[in-house]
């Protein structure tokens, strides 16, 4: 019978909890890089539906849906899930 190594195991979990921490860190670092890029995005998108502008009108609701998508999917790949 295999004897208890207490030592081993402490090792096994801080390897784990090691590399859950660096994706929350690198998770936290996106949300809070897009929460303050996100206003400026969107706002330059609004601002393309003027008066003197020559876009077509579906163009600016177009760019809101991808600009938002891909908001999402960047801080969802930012929490490791890349499946």
């Amino acid at each position: 019978m295999e004897n208890f190594n207490i030592k081993n195991m402490q090792k096994k979990g801080q390897a784990g909890v090691n590399s859950k921490v660096s994706y929350l860190i690198g998770a936290l670092i996106v949300v809070v890089l897009a929460t303050a890029i996100a206003p400026e995005m969107f706002s330059n998108i609004a601002n393309l539906t003027g008066n003197e502008s020559d876009t077509p009108t579906w163009v600016p609701s177009v760019l809101f849906v991808i600009v938002g998508a891909g908001l999402v999917f960047l801080i969802w790949r930012a929490f490791g899930n890349n499946k």
